[in-house]
C-alpha cells in the first residue's frame, strides 16, 4: 500500500486523535462537534426531500440553523488552528515524507509536531 493511499484512507478524527497524543490539545472534541454539526446539515437537507407543504418551513429553518452552527464550529476550529492533516508533512522530490523509489520508507518522521 503506498503512502498516498494510506493517507487517504485516514478520516479526520484519526487525524486529530493523533495530533492529540503528539500535543495534547482538545480538538477531538471541537473536530466531534463539526463532525456532528454536518451530519445535522446533510440530514436536514435529505429531510427536505420527503415532507409536505406543512413542515416546509421547519425544515428550511433547521436547514439554516445546522448551516450555521457547522459554519461557526468551522471558524472555531480555524481560530483554534485546529488543521485535517499535519503541518509538517514533506512533499520531497523522492516523494512524500522520504519515500524512496522503490517503495521503501526511509526512517523519518511524516509528524514530527
Amino acid at each position: 500500500m503506498s503512502i498516498i493511499s494510506h493517507l487517504k484512507s485516514i478520516t479526520l478524527a484519526e487525524i486529530t486523535k493523533l495530533k492529540e497524543l503528539v500535543d495534547g490539545s482538545s480538538a477531538p472534541a471541537l473536530v466531534t462537534a463539526i463532525e456532528n454539526a454536518q451530519r445535522e446539515w446533510k440530514q436536514a437537507l435529505i429531510e427536505l426531500d420527503h415532507i409536505d407543504g406543512d413542515l416546509a418551513e421547519y425544515i428550511i429553518f433547521k436547514i439554516n440553523a445546522a448551516e450555521r452552527r457547522y459554519m461557526a464550529l468551522l471558524e472555531q476550529a480555524k481560530k483554534e488552528g485546529v488543521t485535517a492533516w499535519p503541518a509538517t508533512l514533506a512533499f520531497t522530490p523522492n516523494g512524500i515524507g522520504g519515500q524512496n523509489g522503490s517503495g521503501d520508507i526511509e526512517n523519518e518522521p511524516i509528524y514530527t509536531g
